[in-house]
């Protein structure tokens, strides 16, 4: 902790000297960390490493998530970076032509000649609204996606496949510890229900009560949409040779980096989309361009 507060930023000081505090207070690993904010999936998964008195190992997962998320963010906004530099280079090119060189342009034309949709912006006010209507799109646009209900954009079918991946690396490091500390799969489903939220605590209390009903864990969770069907398939094969807690644990290695494989993927695919979408706004502000000089170009007496 000493090193953490001569090397790491001041605004984090008074955060690791509380978790410090806490530490030499007596209190687990779970509660000393409480005062990072973490995601309460993450906060979850370490308790469960106290729950196993195994709170290092599962400190471990926690941080390769943590960096995963962190590495995800450094490559997306690295990727975007230019797009992102050139889309707004491109929409102030617009404003500034808007402003002073399409009104003028349009004072030389006459006014007989010009198409009707063309009339309104001779207005004086005309400008104005033409010249900022795109931050006004792009505003719009971020004010409707942030709308969407949260569940609606979870179902899409590219995150879908991540999603199960997550709930699946979750679920092999939680069960798989409980198990291999020597738990019953009754007292892991029982432990891990408590303190649970959303689709977790619904499969865990649906696991939970077909378990004491005698269904086999791996039909179990065949029937729940949420764990993958190579996680499932291990399982049975595990229920099998009777080493389920060190196979999920092993299995929950190979999740990780499925999801870190499965998110690059998507990334790749956001980036033409990118680049789609600057050449769309490109050939946009190409025609808008070109329109009023082709105007003024017939306006010419020859």
């Amino acid at each position: 902790m000493e090193i953490l507060v001569r090397f790491e930023e001041p605004l984090l000081t008074p955060i690791i000297h509380e978790i410090q505090a806490r530490l030499q207070g007596g209190s687990r690993l779970s509660v000393s960390l409480e005062p990072l904010a973490l995601p309460s999936a993450l906060q979850q998964l370490l308790k469960v490493g106290d729950q196993t008195e195994r709170p290092l190992m599962i400190l471990k997962q926690v941080i390769r998530l943590l960096e995963l998320e962190s590495q995800m963010k450094k490559k997306f906004w690295k990727m975007a970076r230019y797009p992102l530099v050139l889309a707004a280079s491109l929409l102030l090119l617009f404003m500034f032509y808007s402003l002073y060189v399409f009104p003028s342009l349009l004072e030389m034309s006459n006014p007989d000649t010009l198409p009707r949709f063309v009339l309104p912006l001779i207005h004086p006010s005309a400008k104005y609204i033409l010249a900022f209507s795109p931050f006004v799109s792009v505003i719009l646009l971020i004010v409707t996606f942030r709308r969407i209900p949260l569940n609606r954009l979870l179902q899409m079918k590219m995150i879908q496949k991540i999603l199960r991946l997550y709930y699946s690396y979750l679920f092999t490091i939680e069960v798989g510890s409980f198990i291999d500390a020597g738990f019953s799969l009754e007292e892991a489903f029982r432990s891990l229900e408590q303190g649970q939220t959303g689709k977790k605590k619904q499969m865990y209390g649906l696991l939970h009560q077909r378990q004491k009903s005698g269904q086999p864990l791996s039909e179990a969770m065949q029937d729940e949409d949420i764990i993958d069907v190579e996680t499932v398939g291990l399982v049975h094969i595990a229920r099998e040779s009777g080493d389920l807690g060190r196979l999920l644990l092993e299995q929950a290695s190979l999740l990780h980096e499925s999801i870190e494989e499965e998110i690059e993927k998507k990334l790749l695919l956001i980036e033409p989309a990118l680049y789609g979408g600057l050449t769309v706004m490109t050939g946009t502000l190409f025609l808008i361009l070109y329109y009023p000089i082709q105007l003024a170009i017939q306006q010419l007496p020859f």
